[in-house]
């Protein structure tokens, strides 16, 4: 009743293309690329089926479920010393990671920002985005970015499916998820007032002002210009990427053998079904699986109702 097949993989790669470290001494215009990297892969695969008979013969269910876990890692690359900064080696990192800042919270007012780190984006006041100071150097640059959240590309996807039947009806599901990847909301394409862009509903409800300085608004301080310090990569704007989704369902009922016998026919099934019926994950402001490309064409809810005659 039950087949289970698991498999275990292992890719090492070499003489990947890659970027040469050159000083800039040498006067080249472009960057220098050779087959220098090396990266490994592994994981398991998997999947499962189960089908059984009841009620003596006249139900039947079958349970069909994959999943796949993959890591990788970059093992060798050309890069520079990173010794005093450890944090910006990418040896040892998954190959989609994110580099990004820590963001801790907004700046209550001009006073706190007078009295922290400098912030080397560009000019920025209270209610824009405080990161934290990793290399204690007194100031936040580029030396303070840090591998953030997972790849961007999940490392676990699975389905589940079920199908189920007795007498003439039948009841069919099937769900598909992903699990261990992040995504960056882009503040570029949604800050408000800036361009002709449309101005998102979570970011007019809960923004840092003067008359509320919510130092964990989703959206920092209003301004008809970008300000630079908030839109570096950071934790303020990463989401949660794992979803569960409902891909397809359908239940159907299909006329007695008799009664079809009677309409000179060989089968006749009446069925409703639908496509995207829901999603469960921790992100709310759209469907996840568009990642941060929220404000493009949506996956779309479908719902279908029918009939299918054999003669």
């Amino acid at each position: 009743k039950i087949d289970l097949e698991v498999d275990y993989f292992r890719e090492d790669r070499e003489n990947i293309l890659a970027d040469r470290v050159l000083p800039s001494t040498i006067g080249l215009q472009a960057g220098v690329r050779a087959n220098i990297g090396e990266a490994r892969s592994e994981g398991i695969d998997g999947s499962v089926v189960f089908s059984d008979d009841f009620s003596n013969g006249d139900g039947w269910l079958q349970f069909r479920g994959n999943f796949t876990y993959a890591k990788n890692k970059i093992t060798k690359i050309e890069e520079p010393d990173y010794s005093d900064t450890p944090w910006l080696s990418r040896i040892g990192q998954p190959i989609n990671q994110t580099w990004g800042y820590i963001a801790e919270r907004l700046f209550v007012d001009q006073a706190e920002v007078n009295n922290s780190p400098e912030q080397t984006f560009g000019e920025y006041s209270g209610g824009d985005i405080k990161y934290t100071d990793v290399n204690g150097d007194g100031k936040i640059s580029s030396l303070d970015r840090v591998p953030i959240g997972n790849p961007t590309v999940p490392e676990m996807t699975y389905g589940l499916g079920l199908s189920a039947g007795y007498k003439n009806f039948d009841v069919s599901c099937f769900f598909q998820g992903s699990a261990n990847s992040s995504f960056w909301i882009n503040p570029y394409s949604t800050a408000p007032f800036v361009g002709e862009q449309q101005l998102l509903k979570a970011w007019s409800e809960d923004y840092w002002s003067e008359t509320d300085r919510n130092i964990y608004a989703k959206w920092p301080r209003l301004s008809n210009t970008y300000v630079q310090n908030n839109n570096q990569t950071n934790t303020w704007f990463m989401q949660d990427g794992d979803f569960l989704r409902l891909k397809q369902a359908e239940i159907g009922y299909s006329l007695s053998d008799k009664m079809v016998a009677k309409l000179k026919m060989e089968k006749v099934r009446f069925y409703a079904s639908g496509t995207n019926l829901f999603v469960m994950s921790k992100f709310k402001l759209w469907d996840p699986e568009l990642a941060g490309n929220g404000l493009s064409y949506p996956n779309q809810r479908v719902f279908n109702l029918g009939v299918n005659l054999s003669f």
